[in-house]
């Protein structure tokens, strides 16, 4: 007599869960598909978290008969507030889009989803005094990152202070100063950062800014309105359309415009960068970044990427060109020996270990001097589709760092290891074959940048 219950039962079951999942998942209406939160932190350009790009392996580099001695190291500062002109637009223009959607009779966000839009706001933030300045995330970005580097590398970072081996500057703003101080505390530990030395910082640093300096950059790039064509043109092809058209219905906004969608982004980049997942738990995930899906993502990314190509990247030779003061100082730091009878002497003036503190403009500007990321086609707005080496949210995430370590060696000539994201590159015209590559051909690769760079006579504005 059981049995024609119990058959009931199981066909009940399922549909009772399934009911039940629905109603978890939004009784006012249900966003059936959300993206992982390593789906999103991969694909937010300059402001993708660090987290999502380091390299957690401390296994030390091992070079048989070679030994790490120097290393200069320049690194992006971390996580941050918006600029100003961001935290304005997401306390109005942001805030009216939210009240659209709550005013709708089902908004298409999950129970959880919608709670988190009616509670959030940027009111706390004070446009003009917040703007910019370190978080929380990019002091621990900053700290692990040095725990780690000192991890693989002990002999040459010692966990004692000492100004003749250390050498630490940062631009004149909160962001690399707290940056830098973030990084000396996973070095030497909280209580000690306050014996360490820094120059006075530079708005327009010769080398951690080079770019500030370069009047002939700003006019022809930086504030040239070709430079950002092809990101314009990108606004008007069918993947940044249809990212505009799959937000309208997310949202059930049909007015929203593109320029609404680059602001969700942007504020769905900055809030998941402030907050890592921990213990699995999704109560940190920016409510904006719900709306999104993976295409979208990636057609925002990309127009992203298109703007910092041609900004600071490739597009113009000049923008990396400039990049000379920051190379030549390398070759000073990590060059200042001199064997005389097979005797080593130490030339006077460089510590063995240098960091820099400073900005995406300046890390990207490098890269691409150094012929790195480069793609064989200089990169324009009909290149969406094809496979690019560019990829702002992998090159150029916040605390990105790029790091030259001189290796002495029993048997050879001083050898330099690279490291991007703490992870070895090899420089064309390098050995392709092996990590190392001999100081001298480094020097002879790059010998423009070190005698050729008349940097005055690059940024000069023509007549």
């Amino acid at each position: 007599m059981l049995k024609p219950f119990y058959c009931l039962f199981l066909f009940v079951l399922p549909v009772v869960v399934l009911l039940l999942l629905f109603q978890s998942a939004g009784g006012e209406g249900m966003q059936c598909i959300r993206l992982s939160r390593a789906d999103i932190e991969r694909r937010l350009s300059t402001k993708t978290p660090y987290r999502s790009v380091a390299n957690y392996d401390e296994t030390p580099p091992q070079y048989a008969g070679c030994h790490p001695t120097r290393i200069w190291s320049i690194i992006r500062h971390g996580t941050r507030n918006p600029s100003e002109s961001v935290i304005l637009q997401a306390q109005n223009r942001l805030a009216e889009i939210k009240n659209l959607i709550l005013e709708q009779t089902k908004p298409n966000l999950s129970s959880e989803d919608l709670k988190k839009l009616r509670k959030w706001s940027w009111e706390h933030l004070n446009a003009k005094e917040d703007e910019k300045l370190l978080v929380a995330e990019g002091e621990d970005e900053l700290t692990e990152l040095a725990e780690r580097m000192q991890n693989r590398f002990p002999s040459l970072l010692p966990d004692i202070y000492n100004p003749e081996w250390y050498y630490f500057k940062y631009t004149a703003t909160q962001r690399t100063l707290m940056s830098a101080q973030s990084f000396a505390t996973g070095l030497f530990g909280r209580h000690r950062i306050h014996t360490v030395q820094y120059p006075p910082p530079m708005h327009k640093d010769p080398v951690l800014r080079f770019y500030k300096r370069c009047d002939r950059w700003k006019t022809d790039v930086d504030k040239n309105p070709e430079t950002l064509v092809n990101a314009r043109l990108f606004l008007a092809e069918p993947p940044i359309q249809s990212a505009v058209e799959q937000l309208r219905s997310s949202t059930g906004l049909p007015d929203l415009q593109p320029e609404d969608v680059q602001l969700m982004y942007t504020v769905c980049a900055f809030e998941t960068a402030w907050h890592r997942q921990r213990d699995g738990t999704r109560h940190a995930d920016s409510v904006w970044c719900s709306f999104f899906d993976l295409a979208a993502l990636d057609a925002l990314e990309f127009f992203e990427d298109l703007e910092y190509y041609w900004n600071d990247g490739y597009g113009y030779e000049l923008t990396h060109r400039i990049a000379c003061p920051a190379m030549a100082d390398m070759f000073a730091a990590i060059g200042s020996s001199v064997k005389l009878e097979n005797e080593e002497m130490q030339l006077p003036g460089r510590a063995n270990a240098t960091f820099y503190f400073t900005h995406s403009g300046t890390l990207l500007k490098l890269l691409a001097h150094l012929g790195l990321a480069r793609d064989e086609e200089p990169l324009t707005h009909k290149h969406f589709a094809s496979e690019r080496r560019w990829r702002t949210s992998q090159i150029d995430a916040f605390a990105t760092n790029l790091a030259f370590l001189r290796y002495d060696c029993e048997e050879m000539e001083p050898q330099v290891v690279v490291l991007h994201q703490e992870r070895v590159v090899r420089l064309p015209k390098c050995p392709q074959d092996q990590d190392l590559c001999p100081l001298a051909m480094l020097r002879r690769i790059y010998a423009d940048s070190v005698e050729n760079c008349d940097f005055e006579e690059l940024c000069r504005l023509s007549e």
